[in-house]
């Protein structure tokens, strides 16, 4: 629980590095966030069931690659289009 907890609190600032440059992006993760947020005061508060568990772990992992997905379009990506222009 404690590595989803410290996964809660990275992808809630996501946003914030976001917004600079691609508030697109920003936007549209913020559902993923409000998500996370509400599956663990469910997980806290009442018994989930199997299948709640299954939706959240999905949404979960859909998180995971959009961070994924973000960082590589806000560090690798304009140092790709810088090498791509030098040559």
């Amino acid at each position: 629980m404690s590595v989803f907890m410290v996964y809660l609190f990275v992808a809630s600032a996501t946003p914030l590095f976001l917004w600079t440059e691609r508030r697109r992006l920003a936007l549209l993760h913020l559902p993923f966030i409000v998500a996370m947020w509400v599956y663990f005061i469910l997980y806290v508060t009442t018994e989930l069931s199997v299948w709640s568990h299954l939706l959240f772990g999905i949404i979960f992992i859909g998180n995971i690659i959009f961070a994924h997905v973000a960082a590589f379009l806000i560090f690798a990506s304009p140092v790709l289009e810088r090498r791509h222009r030098k040559i």
